[in-house]
């Protein structure tokens, strides 16, 4: 089956920190970080944090501030599937689709599994990682943000077998998703929620959503609030 990216008008969300965001735990079970706005260092960044057992499963750009990447540890990412040795961080200019379709497609025939997605003013950024895992098509969505369009969104996609495997919150009112059609992507139950954008409030809320069992592979990062995907 042929690949395709369609960019869709749907009927259907900045954090920034010196150092990373870690949950009060002697091994955390995840972890935020934020990189300079330079592809090469966030790169070797991640890379490193992936050699240490942390899976990369969210992020988040902004070209003034830098990029920020949600990791969870690899023992927790395994409890649904997600594996990986390796990454691929990759920017496409935002008024060049077809790059961009090329791009993702080289991408997934080389068996990289796009994780999440990121839209800026001027590009657009993919995160993907070396899982194996096949994906028959994949689509770009993107509405005005509001907790109905976005349960809207992902059932309309889930009619046609693609599922949510990646989101952004684009100049804080624009959701920006990524679906994708794989026999190795069928989570349960998925589940978003919204923290205070403060640090107190997002390890709190992690750690209480993750007690419960739920992995976080996306976020997007509001004002006021950071919106979290999740499954299980």
């Amino acid at each position: 089956m042929t690949r395709r990216c369609t960019l869709l008008l749907v009927l259907i969300t900045a954090f920034t920190a010196a150092t990373p965001l870690l949950p009060a735990q002697s091994r955390q079970t995840w972890v935020i970080a934020q990189y300079a706005p330079d592809l090469a260092v966030a790169r070797q960044e991640i890379r490193a944090r992936l050699a240490n057992n942390y899976v990369p499963m969210g992020m988040e750009v902004d070209e003034a501030l830098g990029i920020s990447v949600l990791y969870v540890d690899a023992p927790v990412a395994a409890r649904i599937g997600i594996r990986g040795t390796d990454v691929r961080l990759r920017r496409f200019a935002g008024d060049d689709p077809e790059a961009l379709e090329a791009g993702v497609n080289s991408l997934l025939s080389d068996g990289w599994f796009p994780v999440d997605i990121s839209r800026t003013e001027a590009f657009y950024y993919v995160l993907a990682i070396n899982s194996g895992w096949r994906v028959e098509q994949w689509r770009f969505a993107y509405d005005m943000f509001t907790s109905a369009r976005m349960q809207a969104a992902i059932e309309l996609f889930q009619e046609d077998g693609l599922e949510l495997a990646g989101m952004g919150l684009y100049e804080g009112v624009q959701a920006w998703y990524l679906f994708v059609q794989s026999p190795d992507w069928r989570p349960r139950q998925i589940y978003f929620t919204s923290y205070l954008n403060e640090t107190d409030a997002l390890v709190a809320g992690f750690n209480e959503d993750m007690a419960e069992g739920w992995i976080p592979v996306g976020f997007a990062v509001g004002t006021t609030a950071i919106t979290v995907f999740y499954v299980r």
